[in-house]
C-alpha cells in the first residue's frame, strides 16, 4: 500500500513538474525568435563546439601558471542591448506611489483583524454551545 502511494505522488509530482516546466518555458517558436533577436543563429550551432574537457584544461593551464591576477578569457560575449523592456524602457526611473503602497497594506493588515475577529467570534460561540456549532464560516 506504501509503494502504491510512492508511486501515485511521484506520478503526481512528475506530472506537476511538467506542467510547470510548459508554463514556465516559453514554446519552440518563441524560444527560436528570442534567440534570433539576441543575435544567436541555431543553425550554425554545433554539439562539437562545446568540449567541456578542453575548457577544463584551459582553465587548469591558467591556474597552474601561477598569474592568478589575469582573467580566465573564456571567450568573448557579444555585447546585448535592450531599448525596450516591456513597459520599462532603459534609463527611466520607476516611480512608486507611496500613498497607493500604504493604503494596499493598511487594507490588508484591517483585512486580516477582521478575519481574526470572525475566528474568535466563532471559537467563542462554540464554548458556549458545542452542540450547535456548525463549523467555521462560511456554514
Amino acid at each position: 500500500m506504501r509503494f502504491a502511494f510512492l508511486v501515485a505522488g511521484g506520478v503526481a509530482a512528475g506530472a506537476l513538474s511538467v506542467g510547470g516546466v510548459r508554463t514556465l518555458v516559453p514554446p519552440n517558436a518563441q524560444m527560436f525568435q528570442a534567440v534570433r533577436a539576441l543575435g544567436g543563429d541555431m543553425a550554425e550551432f554545433k554539439l562539437g563546439d562545446i568540449d567541456p574537457l578542453k575548457a577544463y584544461e584551459n582553465v587548469r593551464r591558467q591556474i597552474t601558471s601561477g598569474n592568478l591576477s589575469g582573467s580566465l578569457n573564456l571567450g568573448s560575449a557579444p555585447q546585448i542591448t535592450f531599448s525596450k523592456l516591456g513597459d520599462l524602457s532603459v534609463g527611466n526611473k520607476m516611480q512608486l506611489d507611496d500613498g497607493a503602497i500604504r493604503r494596499a497594506i493598511g487594507a490588508g493588515i484591517s483585512s486580516q483583524i477582521q478575519q481574526s475577529n470572525r475566528r474568535m467570534e466563532e471559537m467563542s460561540g462554540y464554548t458556549r454551545n458545542p452542540a450547535g456549532w456548525h463549523g467555521m464560516p462560511p456554514h
